[in-house]
């Protein structure tokens, strides 16, 4: 008996909140709070198989939909270049392929999802709509039913699972290989320079005509001034600040060195500290800065950065062995793909 695809413009969406199967092995899609809209999807089209993977055939109306499902927002539609679409049709496609060729692989592999489980996600789900009969409602309109939505959380169940199976749990990262990446990688894992500021600004609006930048900078050069004469730096900023840091007397904390605008680059490079500087011209009006503390680049320890790069190592590892996986499995499949238009 040979297998179909065809579904509804709902399954997409079910794919989305209960399986993420097109995320890399151990991450899970971030739960949202509002039903997401169906994607707009043409007038019927007569159904054609546009792929077969074994002996299941991907009809054209999975991937209309999924492709559909690219374009976030209805009015992108009208804006996608013929050459962009073929794009994201091709990217769809390999993306149903990737999902036929792992949900073949759970069954080879004897998975099987409990009863159990496919509620226990039909649940979970159902509230995000308001509960089980917004959900069936919702179902209702999108053309959809329970049954369908409870085959596909099986199928995406079955997915994950083949997944933990072939390739998370093989590609986990000790904390000796963590160490020795580190070692390997010390200068990697220095915490630059870091300049802590504070700053006196007179705003200007960009689109401002020229009279506005002419009094802008007259003020700055007059708080200049007061601090040459010898103001308290934080009594000018009181006066004359426009900034947000104005309540902290100017202070911008701590900033990493090459994290600053070129223009506050070039000027706290020769700035010796606790010296205001000259009147600095910017984009968004004049302004006045302070070096008050300079925390010198400091090597971080394999205790600091452990838990992030252990988490980071996996994740990558898990990528790379997934797309490896999942290859193979297409390399040992037989995928025939209809022209496309």
């Amino acid at each position: 008996v040979v297998a179909t695809m065809r579904t509804k413009t709902l399954i997409p969406l079910l794919l989305s909140l209960c399986a993420a199967t097109s995320l890399e092995a151990g991450q899970r899609p971030v739960p949202s709070h509002q039903p997401p809209r169906a994607p707009a999807v043409a007038a019927p089209r007569p159904v054609h198989e546009v792929a077969r993977v074994n002996d299941t055939a991907i009809l054209s109306d999975r991937l209309e939909t999924a492709v559909a499902a690219l374009i976030p927002m209805e009015s992108f539609h009208r804006n996608v270049s013929a050459e962009k679409r073929a794009e994201l049709t091709r990217q769809a496609l390999d993306t149903l392929i990737a999902d036929e060729l792992q949900f073949q692989e759970g069954r080879r592999l004897g998975i099987r999802v409990a009863d159990a489980e496919v509620e226990s996600a039909w649940k979970e789900m159902a509230a995000r709509y308001g509960g089980p009969r917004a959900f069936d409602e919702w179902l209702r309109k999108n053309g959809g039913s329970a049954q369908q939505a409870r085959a596909e959380i099986a199928r995406s169940l079955t997915i994950r699972k083949a997944v933990d199976r072939a390739v998370t749990a093989k590609c986990g990262i000790t904390r000796e290989q963590a160490h020795q990446y580190y070692e390997q990688n010390r200068d990697r894992f220095v915490e630059p320079e870091q300049l802590r500021f504070q700053v006196i600004t007179v705003g200007v609006d960009p689109s401002s005509g020229p009279e506005k930048w002419t009094a802008a900078r007259a003020r700055a050069n007059e708080a200049r001034g007061k601090l040459r004469d010898g103001a308290a730096f934080e009594r000018v900023v009181a006066e004359y600040s426009t900034d947000a840091s104005k309540g902290a007397g100017g202070d911008i904390g701590f900033v990493h060195r090459g994290s600053l605008t070129e223009r506050f680059e070039e000027v706290a490079r020769v700035l010796p500290v606790g010296e205001p500087s000259d009147v600095v011209e910017t984009l968004y009006g004049y302004h006045i800065i302070r070096v008050t503390e300079v925390r010198p680049a400091q090597q971080k320890s394999f205790a600091d950065v452990r838990s992030l790069l252990e988490k980071d190592l996996t994740t990558t590892r898990c990528s790379e062995h997934k797309t490896t996986w999942i290859a193979g499995l297409r390399e040992r499949a037989h995928v025939t793909i209809a022209e496309l238009p």
